[in-house]
């Protein structure tokens, strides 16, 4: 793969990852409510998961995806399940944000345990919402095939490197936003603002729930 091929490839990952989608809607509603370190577990879950989209170009399954109708609608179903159980779950969330919000603040050595169960579901939370992200999806379904030869011998190193490439992507442009909301953080912690950012999460995530149902893959 020649650099300008490279080059193509990251500024158009670049602006499919800044663009408004249900991994943004997270990292801010996880900011606001949790803090910035499970925000950063969020972030890893991203992270990790643009890895398996990788894999999965490599081992065949994105084309199955294309390929086999019944397959893509089974994740579409899946995907907008997910998105819309966040969404009323992040609105049922505004009727005890206060307490949603201090739970995290206990430090006592009698809930380490329990610490460590909700670091895995920030970062289950990430993960899942970004392997049934349709943007993403439409990145490995539809432009990766069309930056790499698979008939080539550098085939897989190639998919390697514009998976990693969008990977550090992700994380870089998810710890950005995350680090410059910190300062927005006394106006999250008002509990009125808290609940309206709540409410708000909640209709978007069901937004891209209603979304992603309507999202069709394009054969390459």
């Amino acid at each position: 793969m020649d650099y300008t091929t490279w080059l193509t490839f990251t500024i158009m990952a670049t602006l499919i990852v800044m663009s408004p989608g249900p991994n943004g809607v997270i990292v801010l509603k996880t900011l606001g409510q949790y803090g910035y370190k499970p925000t950063l577990l969020i972030i890893f879950g991203l992270f990790c998961t643009t890895f398996m989209h990788g894999l999965f170009v490599l081992f065949g399954l994105s084309a199955l995806l294309i390929y086999v109708p019944q397959a893509f609608m089974a994740i579409k179903i899946i995907g907008a399940l997910y998105l819309c159980y966040l969404g009323i779950k992040s609105l049922k969330q505004i009727f005890n944000y206060n307490q949603t919000k201090n739970s995290v603040n206990v430090s006592s050595p009698s809930q380490v345990s329990s610490h460590k169960k909700l670091g895995r579901q920030f970062w289950r939370t990430g993960f899942i919402t970004q392997i049934l992200n349709p943007k993403v999806s439409a990145l490995y379904l539809a432009v990766i095939p069309n930056f790499v030869d698979f008939t080539s011998a550098t085939a897989t190193t190639d998919t390697l490197l514009l998976t990693f490439t969008h990977a550090s992507i992700v994380g870089s442009w998810f710890i950005l936003l995350a680090t410059v909301s910190m300062k927005l953080l006394p106006y999250f912690k008002n509990a009125s603002i808290g609940r309206w950012l709540n409410g708000l999460a909640g209709v978007v995530m069901l937004y891209f729930s209603a979304m992603l149902l309507t999202y069709e893959a394009k054969k390459v």
